[in-house]
């Protein structure tokens, strides 16, 4: 069963040859590399050319993330379908540990991603904190969101893909990877193959001091607004291609109402929620809390005792705390009451 990995690349020369030698050092076979060059100015396509006929390059003007999903999803024959960031890596055996649970009715099998900096360092912990599995429907529906990796980590069946393709690229120029992972879900089941599969990297801490985790947003608001954009579009692309109908508007996530709570705290100005007070972010939280599925007791009430204490803190002390939003030491805590995970997940969810 082929299997085509596509990796989408701008300006990352500095980590392609590394993403594309552990794509094509995969034991799976057979298997296609399809690289994607989006208009880079660096060396980037230099790094390409010296990989010959073993991988198949397309060049193309800067259009975003969505664009080069698209170009690579043209171009690509497999069955089964990974979308590698360009500096990201998969271990060896990646592709063989997810092809083993790629039965029917299974459209997407995820793997968990280790946290390294931009230079390639451990930082521990691995991204998603929660990976939710099974029939995830219900919680899709919901929130248009469930606990998943980042792009790199998650492998698809291309007939559950394929109806979202080619996806508006100008609404995609960041997060493309939303499509594919909310919207397969519609058509089957996701399974998740245990410990890790790769690495994921994280190249800007400063955002961290902020409270967020991720390599694009550099504001809590910017965030903020980011996350429902993308939800709110790839539902309705949904709907547009497959006739899906949503219950309800999208509930706010739980990590979203933590910065939300930073965003009302700390840069209130440009908090884009204006009429928000304390009382609306301590309801909202304890709403998602209840139909967000995944969190141990503890978890929970952890999550709650955070929110609470930020609310009503001095200013300097809440700016002082904001990192612990994402705390690898803070999750490590509660880890080892959680049953059937990594042991060392960190993440947004």
């Amino acid at each position: 069963m082929l299997v085509s990995i596509i990796v989408n690349n701008y300006n990352y020369g500095r980590y392609l040859a590394a993403a594309l030698d552990s794509a094509l050092a995969q034991t799976w076979r057979p298997l296609e590399v399809i690289v994607v060059d989006d208009g880079s100015s660096d060396d980037s396509w230099s790094v390409i050319e010296r990989y010959g006929e073993r991988v198949r390059a397309i060049r193309q003007p800067n259009g975003g993330q969505g664009a080069a999903y698209n170009a690579g999803f043209a171009a690509s024959r497999g069955e089964w379908v990974l979308f590698l960031d360009s500096d990201d890596l998969l271990d060896v055996g990646a592709l063989a540990r997810m092809m083993s649970l790629a039965s029917d009715p299974v459209v997407k099998v995820q793997g968990y991603l280790r946290r390294i900096d931009a230079d390639g360092r451990p930082l521990g912990g691995a991204v998603p904190y929660i990976a939710h599995d099974g029939d995830v429907r219900p919680i899709a529906e919901r929130f248009a969101q469930y606990g998943g990796p980042p792009s790199s980590g998650n492998l698809y069946r291309r007939r559950a893909i394929a109806p979202y393709f080619p996806m508006h690229a100008a609404d995609w120029r960041r997060s493309a990877d939303t499509v594919p992972s909310l919207l397969c879900v519609f058509h089957g089941r996701v399974a998740t193959v245990p410990g890790t599969i790769g690495c994921y990297r994280l190249h800007t801490q400063a955002v961290s001091q902020s409270g967020m985790v991720g390599n694009m947003d550099r504001s809590l608001a910017g965030a903020l607004q980011q996350s429902e954009r993308r939800r709110v579009l790839a539902a309705a692309w949904g709907t547009q291609r497959s006739g899906m109908r949503w219950p309800c508007a999208p509930m706010t996530l739980p990590w979203e109402w933590r910065l939300r709570t930073l965003s009302w705290r700390l840069q209130r100005p440009l908090h884009p929620y204006p009429q928000e007070s304390r009382r609306t972010i301590w309801r909202g939280l304890n709403e998602s809390l209840s139909h967000w599925p995944g969190y141990t007791g503890l978890e929970r009430w952890a999550q709650r005792l955070w929110v609470g204490f930020m609310l009503v803190a001095p200013r300097a002390l809440v700016t002082r705390l904001a990192p612990s939003n994402v705390s690898g030491r803070l999750r490590a805590g509660l880890r080892p009451l959680r049953r059937n995970d990594v042991g060392m997940t960190e993440g947004s969810a």
